[in-house]
């Protein structure tokens, strides 16, 4: 089975797809491999990938919590976060920096985001959710990603952020970043990252870590890199992934899914 992140792996820069890795994906299902998109996406940014990408399987998404069918766009199962620990989390991290603002990514089909009235969404979105607070985002028990952004204030880059994040918040999630360019954090369940979730599917279908090749770019690939059996990172990659990869290919813009996988067919 090949695991593929989407964003600044199996996508080019700017969100568009080369042919050559939309034909690969073919050729993987041609030889018998099964494939599965691994990603940091919510649902509500999932909508395009069928037709962008010619996979109408199933992905995993918000960093492997939520199980999803892509040609339905209905969840198949989710790791939800509690709420107890997700107002823990927004407490810690406001020790950090009193500012920092949050969203939450929901299982639901409508007003599946919400944010407070400081975020500032990562990506454009159509229609802008009402402004709320982080008690009333844990008003339901249907939060599967929460998502912080610090203030100015905050003189860090991203995986220093990171790694201060993961010290206050120890034992209460799972914190990750998809983007050393974009100083915000990602939090899921305690013990849900996309190593975790790709393991859960992998056995649930006769997969053990052996059987499972996973490719990717950012920190919050480095969980399916370190547990797959055979791990690469783009060019393009961020270097705590060069370093956990047992190989190298050509980066998202060179179509470097599409050489993993021709490798994985041929050896």
């Amino acid at each position: 089975m090949v695991a593929s992140d989407l964003d600044g792996t199996f996508l080019q820069t700017g969100g568009t797809v080369s042919p050559e890795n939309v034909a690969a994906i073919a050729r993987a299902h041609a030889n018998g491999l099964e494939t599965i998109f691994v990603t940091g996406r919510p649902t509500r940014w999932m909508r395009q990938i069928p037709d962008m990408t010619g996979h109408e399987g199933l992905a995993l998404v918000c960093n492997g919590a939520l199980l999803m069918d892509l040609k339905t766009q209905e969840t198949i199962y989710a790791d939800f976060l509690p709420s107890e620990a997700g107002l823990k989390a927004a407490k810690a991290l406001q020790a950090l920096d009193p500012d920092i603002s949050f969203a939450v990514e929901l299982d639901r089909h409508d007003d599946s985001f919400m944010v407070d009235d400081k975020y500032r969404p990562r990506w454009e979105v159509k229609t802008s959710p009402q402004p709320t607070d982080v008690e009333t985002m844990f008003g339901t028990d249907l939060v599967v990603k929460l998502l912080a952004r610090p203030s100015d204030r905050v003189q860090q880059n991203a995986d220093e952020f990171l790694i201060a994040a993961q010290q206050a918040l120890t034992g209460i999630v799972d914190v990750t970043h998809s983007n050393f360019l974009d100083l915000m954090i990602e939090m899921s369940a305690l013990g849900v990252n996309k190593g975790t979730g790709l393991e859960r599917f992998a056995s649930k279908n006769g997969f053990s870590a052996a059987d499972v090749a996973a490719i990717g770019d950012m920190p919050n690939d480095l969980p399916m890199i370190q547990w797959a059996g055979r791990g690469a990172a783009v060019d393009n990659a961020h270097e705590w992934i060069k370093a956990a990869a047992d190989e190298h290919v050509p980066s998202n813009d060179d179509h470097g899914v599409a050489v993993f996988i021709d490798r994985i067919i041929t050896s």
